[in-house]
């Protein structure tokens, strides 16, 4: 059986963990295993160190399930958040997103970014951006919680 998505790019801060906290944003957790376990290829696109980054996944128990961590370099140089998703999605072996891949997000730059690179912008409203921002941004749904993802499969 297919994977339910053919990738799914999630940012970090304000999207996997609660804003400005290294805390798992509830349901996160439940969520990324969920995919992994379907077969999901994972990745992270954040604005925040790749160690840092690194560092959360580990705390949380999750960076098993990441093939790919992508964001600041050890130069502290930030290309911008298109950059970013761009080398998570090369570090998954994706040059061109498939139809059905999704990216997760809490701010229009991370929306911005997805469309950029062809995948599904999807915002998420426990982050620091209101819906109507997200939405405004290119969001093509914005989940109140991460088990609404599902409804979003790939068809």
């Amino acid at each position: 059986m297919a994977p339910p998505f053919p990738a799914v790019v999630f940012d970090l801060d304000g999207t996997l963990t609660v804003p400005g906290t290294p805390r798992a944003a509830p349901g996160v957790v439940a969520l990324v295993e969920a995919l992994g376990r379907a077969g999901v290829p994972l990745a992270v696109a954040t604005s925040a160190p790749v160690r840092s980054a690194r560092r959360v996944l580990d705390d949380l128990g999750l960076a098993p399930c990441f093939a790919s961590v992508a964001g600041r370099g050890i130069d502290g140089r930030y290309g911008g958040k298109a950059a970013v998703v761009g080398e998570a999605l090369l570090g998954l072996g994706i040059t061109d997103a498939e139809p059905g891949a999704v990216m997760l997000g809490d701010a229009p730059a991370d929306l911005e970014a997805a469309a950029a690179h062809g995948l599904r912008p999807v915002g998420v409203a426990w982050g620091g951006a209101s819906a109507a921002e997200l939405r405004a941004a290119g969001a093509v749904a914005v989940l109140g919680h991460p088990d609404e993802l599902w409804s979003l499969r790939a068809s």
